[in-house]
């Protein structure tokens, strides 16, 4: 399976039917450039443009791929080939990607390290400088209501739907997605908790506790509007 082939294979079809690079890109819905750079071999046709090249030529996939017209007997053989060939490919498509990525990982983290270290630092000073443990219960209280919250949600996603009041699912017929998607809303409701929590320990700074308690708030009353919505789907009201 080579993209020079195949192109070579589709510039006689065409040149078969008398079609210019740019009548061809029309009947097949792709750009007179995609075309140029399948003939010369730079370029590849995706699914879409094999199914489509393969329809309008009255040939097969395989003898696309193969680049050339094929005795039926042998049909069989190259598509094995092919698929082993793409198969290979994937695989060291797939590898020069993971590869690329493990170097710009390595790069972008030698740049980045000498001038994170000293910015967390004092970030971090920052931060605990500010913190009042004096709100430390309220944090704990908050921060325990967002962990039973989300064990909650997740709890009843996995299919425990008797942690609910019998009335609030006795008309569901999906029980599973009923579980899924109130799981899921109850799940949500520890994030603004969990936020708050972390706010509450920054008393001194009030634009950080009013943003929290709003977003606490907010997101509750997005978070009970949203199961309220679950609600009327599967069981047909909230009761």
């Amino acid at each position: 399976m080579s993209s020079k082939d195949c192109g070579k294979f589709i510039c006689e079809l065409r040149k078969e039917k008398n079609l210019t690079q740019k009548e061809l890109a029309k009947k097949i819905n792709v750009s007179d450039k995609a075309v140029s750079r399948w003939e010369t071999g730079k370029g590849f046709p995706d699914v879409n443009s094999l199914l489509a090249l393969s329809n309008f030529f009255l040939v097969s996939v395989n003898e696309l791929l193969a680049g050339k017209r094929l005795e039926e007997e042998k049909i069989n053989e190259i598509a094995e080939k092919n698929v082993i060939q793409a198969i290979k490919e994937k695989e060291i498509s797939v590898k020069k990607k993971k590869l690329q990525m493990a170097i710009c990982i390595i790069i972008f983290s030698v740049l980045l390290i000498p001038t994170a270290i000293p910015t967390f630092i004092y970030l971090a000073d920052a931060i605990l400088s500010n913190i009042s443990f004096e709100n430390t219960t309220e944090f704990i209280g908050l921060l325990t209501v967002a962990i039973l919250l989300l064990a909650s949600g997740f709890t009843v996603r996995k299919g425990h739907i008797s942690l609910l009041h019998s009335y609030h699912y006795r008309n569901v017929v999906d029980r599973e997605g009923y579980c899924r998607a109130m799981g899921k809303g109850i799940m949500l409701m520890s994030i603004p908790t969990f936020i708050c929590s972390l706010t509450s320990l920054f008393p001194a700074i009030h634009f950080l506790e009013v943003l929290g308690t709003s977003f606490l708030i907010i997101g509750y009353i997005i978070c009970v509007a949203l199961l309220f919505k679950h609600q009327y789907k599967y069981n047909g009201g909230l009761f």
